[in-house]
């Protein structure tokens, strides 16, 4: 009888010596105590943030940095490809319930890769304001447009010999619709490509064909047309773009960009989403940076002829003229920066 008695004596001492002991732990960390977010700027990388959080009784901390990341830990680091300022918010998460807290932070400078001296010219990027100012159109000169043929190469569409042996226009050959045409490269975190193509929007003549840009009438062999009614008449296009280096491939297929006024060695490609354009529309979206100086931009881009380019011209007429259906061709742009 003494040790039944005793041993539920026992078993009473261990239930109350748990219950209590999860009684504790859930009032520790049913939720945490406020949140106090520190931060500071890295000396060698201004757009690098390191950040660390505290809040009693916390299990975790989940982030929200204002850039799009969101990572877990007391301690994270931030990376801004833009300066400016950012909300920031850290969560405290406990058992039952969660706190957070915000601060905001100014981050100095933006990330060296997206400032670089390429993007800061074809932007006309400001540092003052923050505002990109470079605005990019045609003039009406000799071989501003030009058009030649394209030699296949190993595992790239460039550093192909600058060719427009077959054709450059005259002067007061384009359409004057397609000379007010603007194009714009917005340095922002949205990194957005303007065509601001007023009136009209400039077509090659093989692909207004085929993409059905012509109203019902064909345009003639080589004619620079203007098209209107472009995207539903909805002005201006917007997308977004980036530029790609692409190192020389080896010691014997070489190319050199003139970027300011040094000659880089490799190419620079501006790459273009939402199917836009600079120009012109034509067979691709991508552009070989040839020459960029503050004043300048000399591009070349993929103008392959359709596949089907014969459902809507003479194949006669296109042979006597050299345009071959899916015949690799390469086309020539020389665009200036607008004064204000």
């Amino acid at each position: 009888m003494r040790k039944f008695v005793f041993a539920i004596l026992a078993l009473t001492v261990l239930s109350f010596t748990f219950s209590a002991c999860n009684k504790d732990d859930d009032e520790e960390t049913g939720k945490p105590g406020p949140v106090t977010i520190t931060y500071t700027v890295d000396d060698a990388n201004k757009n690098v943030v390191h950040y660390h959080a505290e809040a009693t009784d916390a299990v975790s901390y989940v982030w929200d940095l204002g850039n799009g990341e969101t990572p877990s830990g007391q301690d994270v680091d931030g990376t801004y490809s833009f300066p400016g300022e950012y909300t920031v918010k850290c969560t405290a998460k406990g058992r039952e319930e969660d706190t957070q807290a915000t601060v905001t932070v100014n981050v100095p400078e933006g990330d060296p890769d997206i400032f670089n001296d390429v993007n800061l010219l074809l932007s006309g990027y400001n540092s003052e304001t923050g505002e990109s100012e470079a605005v990019w159109t045609w003039v009406d000169a000799p071989g501003v447009f030009a058009d030649g043929p394209r030699e296949s190469v190993p595992d790239t569409v460039y550093f192909n010999p600058i060719d427009f042996s077959w054709w450059q226009n005259e002067g007061g050959d384009i359409d004057e619709n397609a000379l007010d045409d603007e194009y714009m490269f917005k340095l922002n975190p949205q990194m957005e490509y303007v065509n601001d193509f007023k009136t009209a929007f400039m077509v090659n003549w093989a692909w207004a064909a085929v993409r059905g840009h012509h109203n019902g009438e064909i345009p003639g062999i080589w004619e620079d047309v203007a098209w209107e009614g472009y995207n539903n008449g909805q002005s201006p296009m917007v997308s977004s773009w980036s530029v790609e280096y692409i190192p020389n491939i080896n010691d014997t297929l070489t190319f050199e960009t003139q970027i300011g006024d040094q000659m880089m060695p490799g190419a620079y490609v501006i790459h273009l989403t939402n199917q836009a354009s600079l120009g012109m529309e034509s067979a691709g979206n991508d552009y070989q940076i040839l020459k960029l100086t503050q004043d300048t931009l000399w591009v070349r881009f993929d103008n392959t002829f359709p596949e089907n380019l014969g459902d809507f011209y003479d194949p006669d007429e296109l042979a006597n003229e050299g345009a071959n259906p899916g015949e690799p061709d390469e086309s020539y742009l020389k665009l200036v920066r607008k004064n204000d």
